[in-house]
């Protein structure tokens, strides 16, 4: 038996923890591996739902160590939670003898990076993106300021550091590879790609009743042909560019609607305001949902639309609603430039690629709505399987561990 110390600064009981979290540990924690997690949950959500997600740990014989996120205080909450991190890793290492940290994310590599050097325990380095660029991107550091700058440089030096130190590392798309290589001076040998999949059991295929069951609810039409916009509304995901291609669509085609899924329903109120001709507001159909509710609200689209806005940081991308909606056999209008989306939309026949900027093009998607729709179903969902499936992924870690077992 392999005893593994799981840190993640994200939380179990937050939608990124229901997806891309536990059912990669409860897979791999089948396989004579005995997981300890370190998790930052939510105050809300930890009072909602940490009796019933500690019992279904323990069903899997996976230990659990929730800590409260610190949402006030700012910087300084971030540095006390990051004391927390280092005081319980180190108890836990002890408390349940640890051969490996598998540290997720960049805030939990360097508390795996500093136990490692203290008692030469074995690191993977799950390397979510690179996080230190896409805190530039997401406006967290201004590199005109002085400040935004040293934080940059300081975080860039560890990152270099983190990637040089780890046992193995984990990345989410070949795209990153040789950047990764050349920031940490590395071998590619100890990188795998393991992008974001999903549970193929959990999200059933799209079908007729289950297309218009997901209709009722939201209100749309049985005979409307349904852009879809999935996950969270912010700068870098283009929601102007979406509401754009909607318009467009819907001046060619009245039964056009637009579904859009999301938890910032107050942030996206606001941008349809800003953005989308108020006659369009009726058939813009917006709703909240969990994790859980997903399976029956996304037979709803025709059409998934995914624009994200290109960035060097954005090479490392692999959007999560991608392989949800291929998983239920939904197409998708995407745009190059984001980790291995246009490769992948390619070797599925998944959708097609447009320049979200180009009016042009989105005018042309627009006109190939029935063409695009038609690529979805059981096809695509059975090829995507084998690229985007939970199998894979939990394969893929199987082999990282593999790696890491045969140095103990």
């Amino acid at each position: 038996m392999t005893n593994v110390l799981y840190i993640t600064y994200d939380g179990l009981l937050d939608p990124l923890g229901s997806s891309q979290i536990l059912p990669y540990i409860k897979k791999i924690s089948s396989t004579n591996k005995a997981f300890v997690v370190l998790s930052f949950e939510k105050n809300v959500r930890y009072q909602q739902g940490y009796k019933s997600k500690s019992d279904e740990l323990l069903s899997y014989g996976i230990k659990w160590k929730p800590l409260r996120f610190t949402t006030a205080l700012g910087p300084i909450g971030k540095f006390w939670d990051l004391l927390k991190m280092y005081f319980w890793a180190f108890l836990l290492l002890k408390k349940d003898s640890i051969q490996i940290i598998h540290a997720r994310g960049h805030t939990a590599a360097q508390v795996g990076l500093l136990i490692k050097r203290l008692s030469g325990i074995k690191l993977i380095f799950d390397f979510r993106g690179l996080w230190v660029d896409e805190r530039v991107d997401k406006g967290g550091w201004n590199l005109s300021h002085p400040l935004g700058r040293m934080q940059y440089r300081h975080f860039k030096k560890t990152e270099q550091k983190l990637l040089q130190s780890a046992d193995q590392i984990v990345v989410l798309t070949h795209a990153v590879v040789n950047e990764v290589v050349r920031l940490g001076l590395i071998s590619p040998a100890r990188i795998t790609v393991i992008p974001c999949c999903a549970d193929f059991d959990h999200f059933t295929l799209s079908t007729l009743k289950s297309r218009a069951a997901a209709r009722i609810d939201p209100g749309i039409p049985a005979d409307a042909i349904v852009l879809g916009y999935l996950g969270s509304v912010g700068r870098m995901y283009m929601m102007d560019r979406y509401f754009r291609f909607f318009e467009l669509a819907a001046s060619r085609q009245k039964n056009v609607h637009a579904l859009i899924i999301t938890q910032d329903i107050d942030i996206l109120n606001r941008l349809m305001i800003d953005c989308l001709p108020a006659a369009l507001h009726c058939k813009v159909h917006v709703i909240s949902a969990s994790r859980q509710e997903l399976p029956k609200i996304i037979p709803a689209m025709d059409i998934l639309v995914s624009f994200i806005l290109p960035s060097y940081a954005r090479m490392a991308a692999s959007p999560t609603k991608l392989a949800e909606c291929f998983a239920t056999g939904i197409p998708s209008v995407s745009n190059s430039g984001v980790g291995d989306v246009a490769g992948t939309i390619a070797q599925l026949g998944a959708g097609i690629i447009v320049d979200p900027a180009s009016d042009d093009d989105l005018c042309k998607a627009a006109e190939r709505l029935s063409e695009i729709s038609a690529m979805g179903g059981s096809r695509l969902r059975d090829e995507a399987r084998a690229v985007l499936g939970l199998e894979l992924a939990a394969q893929r870690y199987l082999s990282v561990y593999s790696k890491i077992e045969s140095e103990l």
